[in-house]
């Protein structure tokens, strides 16, 4: 097995091309994995493309094909499939998971623990793709929080604590879960304030303010919920855990409008508070809220 050709990520991603390259012909046999289409190229090479900025920006150091290790794979698409409807990162890891086994049909390196990461990751797209197959209305921000949090004390009080903090924060759910369940290493009681969160791809949170009224809340529970039972809680609300995020989002954007923010100020800040990689997530959110 041979590493890909080239100093630079750019020569690098040339090699991967030319190794994948089959155009013109058959896509039966050992080459099935290989790149038989315009299209396809165009993929490909947006998905090399994608890589190597993550690597850039990260410092990773060594040869493209070597940097993807399982988990700088692992951190590379939580970030890049961050905010991306389930199709779309069903589409976008089933394509670089092909992409991967044709460069290993051309005898080039790939960790096998990277792939096992990407399929994880793959299925997990997959069943949720399949749970939810012809209704991908995603990301809508809850227009009465309060009637929403009433509703769901209704069905478990640990899930309406949960929800509350996600809509205080914006947190994603497992990291609402992981500060309720070890909330004293976060929780500052002399100022109400949560710190030392990480999110996607280890970047640390900005510090937290919440209410002195959640905060006793989950200070209180005995109970936390899993994320499977927090998602059904959510569910037979028909409500899911990014729609609490997204309308934080929505709710902060539209505060920091009114204070005379400009729409760049506002989504910079929010982008921020949501520990987003890139401004163009969080207008997402907020362009679907």
């Amino acid at each position: 097995m041979a590493n890909l050709k080239g100093s630079t990520y750019e020569k690098q991603i040339n090699n991967a091309m030319a190794r994948l390259e089959a155009r013109g012909t058959s896509r039966h046999g050992t080459d099935s994995h290989k790149t038989h289409s315009n299209a396809l190229a165009t993929k490909r090479e947006m998905y090399l493309k994608d890589f190597a900025k993550y690597a850039t920006e990260n410092n990773l150091s060594g040869k493209l094909n070597s940097v993807m290790t399982s988990e700088n794979l692992n951190n590379f698409l939580n970030e890049r499939l961050d905010g991306l409807a389930t199709k779309t990162a069903l589409d976008y890891t089933a394509g670089f998971n092909s992409m991967l086994k044709g460069l290993e049909e051309t005898r080039v390196n790939i960790d096998h623990r990277a792939t096992e990461t990407l399929n994880s990751i793959r299925e997990h797209y997959q069943s949720d793709f399949n749970q939810n197959r012809g209704d991908f209305e995603t990301n809508r921000a809850i227009s009465d929080t309060s009637s929403f949090l009433n509703n769901l004390e209704e069905i478990r009080h640990e899930s309406a604590v949960i929800a509350e903090l996600q809509l205080e924060t914006g947190l994603r759910v497992s990291e609402a879960l992981e500060v309720a369940n070890n909330f004293q290493n976060y929780y500052n009681p002399t100022n109400n304030e949560l710190s030392g969160i990480v999110g996607k791809g280890g970047q640390e949170y900005e510090t937290k303010q919440i209410s002195e009224e959640l905060a006793q809340k989950i200070s209180n529970l005995e109970n936390i919920p899993s994320y499977s039972t927090y998602d059904r809680d959510l569910d037979r609300l028909e409500v899911n855990s990014h729609d609490l995020r997204v309308t934080y989002a929505k709710e902060e954007y539209e505060a920091k409008i009114e204070n005379g923010y400009t729409h760049n100020e506002a989504l910079k800040e929010v982008s921020e508070e949501l520990n987003h990689h890139r401004e163009s997530i969080t207008e997402y959110y907020l362009n679907r809220a």
